[in-house]
């Protein structure tokens, strides 16, 4: 084999190297970026589900009141 044949095959090997290495970084980043927006719409999701939570435990702490209220006031009038 000639020496430039062989320098020619060199070249062809580390520019596929090169490539699979910039497809790898490529497809890594394309993951990255999928992954941090999903990961980001989860936990935007589940502080939206927190707060309903805080209200609805704010709500049956009123609504409870109110009925200790009207519990009270049957027992009053009997």
């Amino acid at each position: 084999m000639n020496k430039r044949r062989k320098k020619n095959i060199e070249h062809q090997h580390l520019a596929a190297l090169v490539y699979e290495e910039g497809m790898k970084k490529k497809i890594e980043e394309e993951m990255r970026s999928k992954y941090e927006k999903r990961i980001n719409y989860l936990i935007g999701a589940n502080n939206e589900l927190f707060h309903k939570l805080e209200q609805c435990e704010k709500e049956k702490e009123r609504f409870a009141s109110i009925a200790a209220n009207i519990i009270l006031n049957n027992e009053e009038l009997t």
